[in-house]
């Protein structure tokens, strides 16, 4: 769990990941940066748990480099990711596991719900029962705070580090993995996490966000121009459906147009 400016949220967070039923795990709370107030409340947490081992920069490097100190340090044999302003359900980690071992998966991920604090909502959202690389091509569809992935046991894979201006570094780190190894994904269609939606976010921009997208299909997907701008289609079509249309009605005949004409 990377923290930074993260006063009004890593607690309950943490609270998320101390409720699981789940009880063998071990979480590396990594403080990106000095900030007294954000560290007395890390630190009193880890001091109450002994699960708990407490990592803090003095500088702020970026989300990035706090994941993969992460994944380096960390000693289990599967990693489980939490941004410290999503809450995970108490099942998220037993309901996981199980499923990999039943379907024989490495990577688990999972439905979610976006939680509102403006206005106490929440909206349930799926993304895809079935995921490959041709589906990351077209989406990111593993949410990084609903995700799941067994260590290689050989050599473990890390986050890419993208242009200041660049967002969504872990749809870089889906895709590069899929590259990397064969990855079999389980996906639970229960929700086992909120994830906070907040006005002025990193993802929030919208704009920069499909460039950030567009960016790492080119740059890591080695997508050629002209499939890009039919996977942007793609892209826009996700983003929406997310957000608009999985509310209100399930995957309409544009769907299966996009689907199969990439």
């Amino acid at each position: 769990m990377p923290c930074y400016l993260a006063e009004s949220t890593v607690q309950n967070s943490v609270e998320g990941i101390l409720h699981q039923t789940y009880t063998h795990w071990e979480l590396l709370l990594l403080v990106d940066g000095q900030n007294e107030e954000l560290e007395a409340i890390v630190r009193t947490l880890a001091a109450k748990e002994p699960r708990i081992r407490l990592l803090v920069s003095k500088k702020n490097r970026g989300v990035t480099r706090s994941r993969n100190i992460g994944i380096r340090l960390a000693k289990g044999e599967w990693l489980a990711f939490c941004d410290a302003d999503d809450y995970w359900l108490k099942h998220k980690l037993s309901a996981q596991l199980d499923l990999a071992h039943t379907q024989n998966s490495n990577v688990v991920c999972s439905a979610f719900y976006f939680y509102y604090p403006q206005n106490k909502k929440t909206d349930l959202i799926h993304t895809h029962s079935s995921i490959t690389y041709s589906t990351m091509l077209r989406t990111n569809a593993i949410p990084m705070s609903t995700a799941m992935m067994q260590v290689d046991k050989t050599q473990r894979h890390y986050i890419p580090q993208l242009p200041a201006h660049f967002i969504h570094e872990d749809y870089a780190f889906w895709l590069t993995l899929f590259q990397k190894r064969p990855i079999r994904v389980a996906y639970a269609e229960e929700p086992t996490a909120h994830l906070l939606q907040l006005v002025g976010s990193r993802s929030a921009n919208k704009w920069r966000a499909a460039k950030s997208h567009a960016y790492i299909l080119a740059t890591y997907g080695g997508v050629p121009r002209w499939k890009l701008a039919l996977l942007m289609v793609s892209y826009a079509y996700n983003a929406s459906k997310k957000r608009i249309v999985g509310r209100w009605f399930t995957a309409s005949l544009f769907s299966v147009y996009i689907y199969y004409i990439i």
